[in-house]
């Protein structure tokens, strides 16, 4: 009896894991995607779809600058699309955990401003996204936590 639990245990130590590294790599194309289009859509300047990835309940905090919500956020897409730069975004994702209608996602921000096609400003970001599924089942940012990489 001892010997089978020792078993049942060890085995168990080694499925766990591997149940949630499974989970974690199923994860990361479908978040890869969310990203890529969002990406795509703010650097063509497409207030509608950059505002598409967050749910209009979502609370952001980006490290030294006010609270910001639904509103703020598009606002301030909305003014940077208005101005003579251009604003490119890439990304890095690093770790994506996800359970149900709930995920988290680290990653890594590169913004480059570009003014008469020459950068002008490089900033690197990192951030914390939480994700919740919606009613219709699409992926909306509700939560956000943000600040400058060192050496930025």
């Amino acid at each position: 009896m001892i010997r089978g639990l020792i078993v049942f245990f060890i085995n168990l130590c080694f499925i766990i894991p591997n149940a949630f590294a499974a989970e974690k790599n199923n994860a990361m194309p479908l978040f890869q995607h969310i990203f890529s289009v969002w990406t795509d859509a703010f650097n063509r300047k497409d207030l509608a779809g950059s505002c598409d990835l967050f749910s209009v309940h979502v609370e952001a905090n980006y490290q030294g600058a006010p609270r910001k919500n639904y509103e703020s956020i598009c606002n301030g897409f909305k003014k940077i699309f208005q101005e003579n730069r251009d604003y490119k975004y890439h990304f890095k994702l690093h770790q994506v955990y996800h359970s149900n209608d709930l995920a988290s996602v680290r990653v890594t921000w590169y913004l480059q401003i570009y003014k008469q096609g020459k950068v002008i400003s490089r900033t690197v970001d990192e951030g914390l996204d939480v994700f919740q599924r919606d009613q219709q089942g699409h992926w909306k940012i509700i939560y956000y936590l943000a600040y400058p990489s060192k050496g930025n």
